[in-house]
């Protein structure tokens, strides 16, 4: 009894110290938890990376390539002043890639891979198929 008085003193003491730490624990426990799940999604985003690169070099090492027949040209409107000049460098030289603008019109197309523009080669769009799914 004779020390209870100097003991709760000492204990309100260092609650006393203590308390802006404690008082930080609620702040701390939610940049905590955000860090958690910003390292989940992290490794997930590595994880689909990882996946890619494989599915990419399995691809390379069995000599297949995707096809596709046809590409179409953002932000490209057909006009006779203006050669949009596609890429050629990734198709196959007996593959036929028929080139649309943004508003599905047959502005040419890829054959050997050579570009062929419907205003220089008149019948570059002859028999060119109808774009029926936007996203091909």
């Amino acid at each position: 009894m004779k020390y209870q008085k100097q003991a709760l003193l000492g204990l309100i003491g260092m609650c006393l110290i203590a308390s802006p730490w404690l008082s930080q624990l609620p702040a701390q426990f939610k940049t905590y938890n955000s860090g958690i799940t910003i390292r989940e999604s992290e490794e997930l985003e590595r994880i689909k990376a990882e996946q890619r690169a494989a599915t990419a070099d399995k691809i390379n090492s069995l000599g297949v390539m995707p096809s596709f027949r046809k590409l179409r040209l953002r932000d490209y409107l057909d006009s006779f002043r203006h050669n949009p000049r596609p890429d050629t460098t990734g198709y196959l030289e007996d593959e036929t890639v028929f080139v649309y603008d943004s508003t599905g019109k047959c502005v040419g197309r890829i054959e050997a891979r050579q570009w062929l523009w419907k205003y220089r080669f008149g019948d570059a769009c002859n028999d060119s198929p109808s774009l029926e799914n936007p996203d091909s």
